[in-house]
């Protein structure tokens, strides 16, 4: 369709004519609104860079003449991120005659990398480029399990590494005698005598004496 027609057209219906993909040959066009396709596009390039990996990577940076307070809360953000499964970029400036103080700089980072174990993993080692000190953290995969002893037994489960282990139980031997029975039989076999007939026995063997 000739561009006179389409912008006669979409002019009829309200609408844009948009170019949609310039790189076609010949270019293609459509009648759209053209907020909305903007809408839609600027949504499309927001779902893009939340999944992209590069956007998932935050920066940390460090001086060498750092205060402690500071240096907490730069602690406290990196463990905010790494636990929002964010890798983490850290970088120590040095600034002017700073550079003469370089061991400084990579005892900062070693402590850092120390203290953020538990949270993450160091995937570059601390490096010097330039002027600055470079190290990535990566945050700890749910797969990763923590290095023994690092954490208590889980409540209920042996700590064992999960395996039971089976005890044989043998009943130990007595020499205790069992029991006797509460009435045992008398040697011929007779029930016992019961009290008036022992009475009775008694006063006869009374008379013939």
């Amino acid at each position: 369709m000739p561009l006179r027609d389409a912008l006669a057209l979409a002019q009829q219906r309200g609408l844009d004519v948009v170019e949609v993909s310039p790189n076609a040959t010949p270019s293609v066009c459509k009648l759209l609104e053209y907020g909305k396709f903007r809408y839609e596009q600027t949504k499309q390039e927001r779902e893009a860079r939340k999944h992209s990996t590069a956007w998932r990577i935050k920066q940390v940076k460090f001086h060498v003449n750092i205060s402690e307070h500071d240096y907490q809360i730069k602690v406290r953000h990196v463990l905010d991120f790494l636990e929002k499964h964010m890798k983490t970029k850290v970088s120590l400036m040095f600034r002017g005659r700073e550079m003469a103080h370089q061991e400084l700089g990579m005892q900062i980072m070693q402590r850092l990398a120390k203290e953020v174990v538990t949270h993450g993993v160091v995937e570059s080692a601390p490096k010097m480029i330039g002027r600055s000190i470079h190290m990535v953290i990566s945050p700890l995969s749910s797969k990763v399990k923590p290095p023994p002893g690092s954490e208590g037994a889980v409540a209920g489960q042996p700590e064992n590494g999960g395996r039971v282990m089976a005890v044989e139980v043998k009943a130990a031997s007595s020499s205790v005698p069992p029991p006797a029975p509460a009435h045992s039989p008398s040697p011929a076999g007779r029930a016992p005598l019961s009290p008036m007939e022992i009475a009775f026995n008694r006063a006869q063997s009374q008379k013939t004496s």
